[in-house]
């Protein structure tokens, strides 16, 4: 037994509802067109024998004014017409068939009589039959005096005119429905076919297999739209997986080498041992080294919860510069130049500006060979902060690839360094997210230099 939900199953997809609305709006449309034409038609066809009617008891009128017979001039037009002549008191001349008016004299009326009801020849079971006609009215003078003319019509035969353009459109307007829902089934079938066809291939994309596309339909319309759209969406997320697992792979490698190195000291240590006051500090960097990759390795992890969240208010990048300075000063063997450290003030993140600062100077302070020159300075429209170093410099090809994350031109020299190629990774992804832009530039003399620029409103 077929159940109900299976039953209604066609009529709840598109195909079906396009069907039904097409099919529903139709019948309206048709059902409303043919009553206002029935309706029309009506109007025009009683118009019509009113006239008709009108000019036949003139023409009756004028021959009897001029001699003509009313006896010769009762002859009927057809079976269900009437000819009455009369005197205007309601005695009969001539008529054209044996017929009496119910219960009321021959109206005279000559301004215009609609509808008289009649009793007609026919006889049933003692009782005549009851007839309504259309009548119309003219007035003949004679010589004997004035005689009225009566010629009208069954008013069935309107009916019977309507009945069958009423029957026709009972039988059309619903064999037009089911053809017009039959159309909007198959149409709507053929223009969701392509929609069909992107289903079943998104189905079959897996989370490890990201590699499918959607098929294209040909034609520029909205659903080849669509499938582009899906594909673009798709190369993203084919895009960010492979970046998720590179990131992880890179962040697995790079959290291996302090933890072996942090085992290795361990393994070795002995806290009896007259060489243990010289490996303590090298555990604690190693502690470091490690503490930094995973603090770093967290906020690139969650930088866009965190920048969705972060509270935005003035940040004074002169005296994070200034901080900064005085710690590098405090522990590390080279000198920092802050002479063109200016008033320079945005809106954003102070955590996240902080922090950009400090992965600028570690980054100068670890290719530097003697100093590290701090700049920062308030234009027109915005704010540019500086920082160079006078090391081996970062060649012209490489400027853009420095802002990758896990990217180090000199591995060896980076790794020795404590680098993870993680600093300027999240210096850019800060920059972004305060408006910023960044660049980096050969430093006259020697060296690299890294220039941020913050519109005033950055935030």
């Amino acid at each position: 037994m077929v159940s109900l939900a299976r039953l209604r199953r066609p009529f709840t997809t598109v195909r079906g509802r396009s069907a039904v609305l097409s099919a529903a709006v139709v019948a309206v449309a048709l059902i409303g067109g043919a009553l206002i034409l029935l309706g029309v038609f009506s109007r025009s066809l009683q118009t019509n024998l009113d006239q008709t009617l009108q000019l036949q008891a003139r023409d009756r009128a004028q021959l009897i004014g001029s001699g003509t017979e009313p006896a010769s001039l009762t002859t009927l037009l057809r079976e269900e017409s009437l000819v009455w002549i009369g005197s205007p008191d309601g005695v009969a001349v001539s008529v054209g068939t044996e017929i009496v008016p119910i219960d009321n004299p021959v109206p005279t009326n000559l301004n215009g009589v609609s509808t008289v009801s009649f009793v007609g020849e026919e006889q049933h079971d003692g009782e005549g039959e009851i007839e309504d006609f259309t009548m119309r009215i003219a007035a003949a003078t004679t010589a004997d005096g004035s005689l009225v003319v009566l010629v009208g019509a069954e008013q069935d035969e309107l009916g019977a005119v309507l009945g069958r353009l009423t029957g026709l459109f009972q039988a059309a307007v619903p064999l037009v429905v089911l053809l017009v829902a039959a159309l909007a089934w198959i149409t709507t079938g053929r223009a969701l076919r392509p929609v069909e066809a992107i289903r079943q291939q998104t189905a079959e994309i897996t989370g490890s297999n990201l590699s499918g596309r959607v098929p294209v339909p040909e034609g520029r319309d909205e659903i080849h739209d669509l499938a582009v759209t899906m594909n673009q969406m798709l190369e993203r997320v084919e895009a960010h997986e492979l970046s998720l697992r590179q990131f992880t792979a890179d962040a697995s490698h790079e959290l291996k080498s302090p933890l072996a190195n942090l085992r290795a000291l361990v393994d070795t240590a002995d806290v009896s041992d007259s060489g243990w006051e010289a490996l303590k500090p090298r555990l604690v960097d190693e502690s470091e080294r490690l503490r930094n990759l995973i603090d770093n390795l967290l906020f690139l992890a969650s930088h866009s919860e965190a920048a969705s969240n972060r509270k935005v208010g003035t940040v004074h990048l002169d005296d994070l510069l200034f901080d900064e300075a005085q710690i590098i000063a405090a522990t590390k063997s080279i000198s920092v130049n802050i002479s063109e450290v200016g008033p320079a003030a945005v809106q954003g993140a102070s955590s996240d500006l902080q922090r950009l600062v400090r992965n600028l100077a570690d980054n100068a302070t670890r290719h530097a060979s003697s100093a590290v020159t701090l700049k920062a300075a308030t234009k027109t429209s915005s704010v540019v902060l500086e920082v160079a170093d006078d090391g081996p410099g970062i060649a012209e090809e490489d400027s853009e690839k420095v802002f990758e994350r896990f990217t180090r031109l000199d591995e060896a020299r980076a790794r020795n360094d404590g680098g993870a190629g993680l600093g300027l990774a999240i210096v850019k992804q800060i920059v972004d997210d305060h408006n910023g832009t960044i660049s980096i530039r050969q430093t006259p003399g020697g060296g690299a230099t890294v220039a941020v620029e913050f519109p005033t409103t950055a935030s």
